[in-house]
């Protein structure tokens, strides 16, 4: 989004909408970082920023303490801001919270589908979204479109607590979805995969639940973690 009276922002590196100028701007960070214009535990030079992202110093500001206050950077005397690592340790431990958090949403989710079906209609419109958006290719719309549908999960638990620590994470998941998941652009089985998700919640099986939702939060991370092939007459290295 081009922000009123300014020119447009660096290509990959552009504000998203928001509830106020400094979330956008935090936003756009992630964004840049989800995309591969930022990359984790890069420097982050205000002016510079300020310039790509053609906004003023005092906003850029207030969306670095918001990102500080997440986790996101960190601040060193006198070196300024910095993206932090997303290496596996990390990437991990924001999987575990946001399954164990989606699980308590989706159980309220689904004893709310079970009196109200309506109540899931959001669900399946941001599938269709996410349909359009692989089909299409357009991968950062498949990124929003993910956090989208989880995002509704969390709503529907009606919840405020979990949906408000959700939140919390949610830049980290599209930063880590965004480099990690999507980098790979082998994602031919994701609307299935939420599909399933979709149907799950909608036929209620608590029983399984916890199960289901860590299974699906974390199929990704187990696959980009398993051993690659050995060859014949390989060892395993």
């Amino acid at each position: 989004m081009q922000l009123p009276g300014t020119e447009s922002p660096s290509p990959g590196l552009a504000v998203i909408a928001a509830r106020s100028l400094s979330d956008q701007i935090a936003d756009a960070i992630v964004e840049g970082v989800a995309v591969g214009v930022l990359a984790p535990g890069q420097r982050l030079v205000e002016i510079e920023l300020a310039r790509r992202l053609s906004v003023s110093r005092v906003p850029l500001r207030e969306a670095l303490k918001i990102l500080e206050a997440q986790g996101i950077l960190e601040r060193t005397p006198h070196r300024g801001a910095r993206l932090v690592d997303l290496d596996d340790g990390s990437i991990d431990r924001v999987c575990e919270a946001r399954a164990a958090l989606e699980t308590i949403a989706a159980r309220h989710a689904m004893a709310a589908f079970q009196i109200d079906r309506t109540r899931a209609e959001p669900l399946e419109r941001v599938l269709q979204v996410l349909e359009r958006a692989v089909r299409d290719g357009d991968w950062p719309a498949v990124n929003t479109a993910d956090l989208a549908f989880h995002r509704e999960i969390c709503r529907a638990s009606n919840n405020d607590i979990v949906t408000i620590l959700w939140e919390a994470l949610a830049r980290h998941v599209r930063m880590i979805f965004g480099r990690e998941i999507l980098g790979e652009k082998e994602q031919t089985q994701i609307v299935q995969q939420h599909r399933e998700l979709y149907a799950f919640l909608l036929e209620g099986h608590p029983a399984a639940l916890a199960e289901t939702i860590e299974g699906h939060i974390m199929r990704l991370r187990r696959r980009l973690r398993r051993p690659a092939p050995v060859g014949p007459g390989k060892g395993a290295g």
